[in-house]
C-alpha cells in the first residue's frame, strides 16, 4: 500500500509540475504579446494550482500523522501482551492453585476491572478524538497560513500591478503614442494634403479595490493634433484634447467593465470653438489573441456649434484587435445608425509591428469618414499614414 501510495503521489507531483511549466509557458507567451489581460488569467491559474498542491501536502500530512498514533497504540499493546504471557511457569501453578478459593472475589475483581478498563478506553478515545481534532485545527490554520504567504510572495505580474509605466509620478500609458506622417486623399481647400497626426495620453490610478469589487478608479488624458508641417510657417491645424474618470472591474460575463465621463474640446473659441461631453460604457472579451470591445455614450453639453455632432459620430463605437507575437492588428467601426440618406460613420484600421530590437514600432493606418478631429467632424477624410509607435499595444 505505501509502494502504490508513493507512486500515485509521483505521479500527480509530476503531472502538476508539467501543467504548471504549460501554464507559466502560456501566461510568458500572452505576456510577450503585450495581451497583459490574459497573461494575468493564467498568472492566477498558476497560484490557484499551488496552493491547492501545498493543500493537498497538509491533508497528507496530517492523516499520516493521525495514522500513525493507532499503529504506535497497538505496537504497545501488542508489546504488552507478549510481556504478559511471559510469566513463569511456577506463578501459573500458584495462581491455579488459589483460584478455586477466590473465585468469587476474583469474579467480583473481575467485573471491577472490566469497568475501569471500558472507562480507560472511552477516556482514551476522547483524548485520541480531542487530540485529532486539535491536530486538524492546527493543520487548517497552517493551510490558511501557507496561503496567505504565498499570496505575499506571489503578487500579480508587474506588468499588470503597475500597467505600462512612464516610471514617474505613479503615471501610466494609457492610448497608443505614435507619430504619424499622414497624407488625405481628399483634397480641402483650407489645409495642405500632407500632415503630421500624433497623439499622447497617460492616466493615473486614483485608488484600487475601494470598494472592496476589484475595481479601478483612474483619471486619464489623451491629446491629438494634426500639425501641417508642409506649410510655410508650419502651424497646428487641430488640437483635441480629451481629459476623462473612469471606473473599471472584473465582471463574470466579460473581461471587464468599463464607466466613465469625458469632456473633449478643441481649445479654440467663437465659430471655431468645438465641444462635447459624453458618459460612456464599454465591456471587453478576449480570447487568445482576438479582443472586441464595444462602447455606448450619451453625448450632453454640446457646444452650440456642433449640436448635430451625434448625427455624425453616431452614438458608441466598435473596436476589434488581433495580436500575433508583437505584431498588432486592430479596427474602429463607428456609424450613426441612420438607414436612409443621412447615414454616416468612420472605419479606421491599424497595424503595429516591432522595429528589429530598437523598442520602436512601425505603423500603418487608415481613416475613411467622419469625426477624425473635431474640425472635420462634419467633413469626411480619407487618409493613410506612416510613422511610428513609442510603445507597443
Amino acid at each position: 500500500m505505501k509502494f502504490k501510495a508513493l507512486a500515485l503521489a509521483l505521479c500527480a507531483m509530476s503531472l502538476a509540475a508539467q501543467d504548471l511549466t504549460e501554464l507559466y509557458a502560456k501566461a510568458g507567451e500572452y505576456e510577450a504579446r503585450g495581451d497583459y489581460k490574459n497573461a494575468m488569467i493564467y498568472y492566477k491559474k498558476i497560484a490557484a494550482a499551488s496552493l491547492a498542491e501545498r493543500g493537498e501536502k497538509s491533508r497528507r500530512n496530517s492523516t499520516e500523522t493521525n495514522s500513525i498514533a493507532p499503529a504506535e497504540n497497538r505496537a504497545s499493546h501488542d508489546d504488552t501482551a507478549v510481556l504478559s504471557s511471559a510469566v513463569p511457569q511456577n506463578s501459573l501453578v500458584q495462581n491455579s492453585a488459589m483460584a478455586r478459593s477466590s473465585a468469587p472475589n476474583s469474579a467480583a475483581s473481575n467485573f471491577a476491572d472490566a469497568g475501569s478498563a471500558a472507562s480507560g478506553s472511552a477516556s482514551n478515545l476522547a483524548s485520541s478524538n480531542s487530540a485529532s481534532l486539535s491536530q486538524n485545527s492546527r493543520t487548517s490554520s497552517s493551510a490558511m497560513q501557507d496561503e496567505r504567504n504565498f499570496l505575499a510572495q506571489n503578487p500579480a505580474p508587474q506588468s499588470e500591478q503597475n500597467g505600462r509605466n512612464f516610471g514617474f509620478l505613479g503615471l501610466k500609458y494609457y492610448e497608443p503614442i505614435y507619430m504619424l506622417f499622414t497624407h488625405d486623399f481628399s483634397k480641402k481647400p483650407d489645409r495642405k494634403a500632407d500632415e503630421l497626426h500624433f497623439e499622447f495620453s497617460f492616466e493615473r490610478p486614483i485608488t484600487y479595490d475601494a470598494l472592496g469589487l476589484g475595481e479601478k478608479i483612474s483619471f486619464a488624458y489623451a491629446q491629438n493634433s494634426w500639425w501641417q508641417i508642409t506649410q510655410d510657417s508650419a502651424p497646428f491645424r487641430e488640437s483635441n484634447y480629451r481629459p476623462e474618470l473612469y471606473v473599471s472591474a472584473p465582471v463574470p460575463f466579460a473581461d471587464e467593465l468599463k464607466i466613465g465621463a469625458m469632456h473633449e474640446s478643441n481649445g479654440k473659441g467663437g465659430e471655431e470653438s468645438r465641444s462635447w461631453n459624453r458618459l460612456y460604457a464599454q465591456s471587453t472579451w478576449s480570447a487568445g489573441g482576438f479582443s472586441i470591445t464595444p462602447r455606448a455614450w450619451y453625448a450632453f453639453w454640446l457646444d452650440r456649434t456642433n449640436e448635430d455632432i451625434a448625427d455624425y459620430m453616431g452614438y458608441g463605437d466598435l473596436r476589434a484587435s488581433y495580436t500575433f507575437g508583437k505584431q498588432r492588428l486592430s479596427a474602429l467601426w463607428r456609424n450613426n445608425l441612420h438607414f436612409d440618406g443621412s447615414n454616416r460613420g468612420a472605419i479606421e484600421l491599424n497595424y503595429s509591428f516591432p522595429i528589429f530590437n530598437s523598442g520602436f514600432y512601425g505603423y500603418l493606418r487608415y481613416f475613411n469618414g467622419y469625426g477624425e478631429s473635431l474640425a472635420d467632424y462634419k467633413r469626411s477624410v480619407n487618409k493613410i499614414g506612416i510613422g511610428l509607435s513609442f510603445v507597443e499595444f
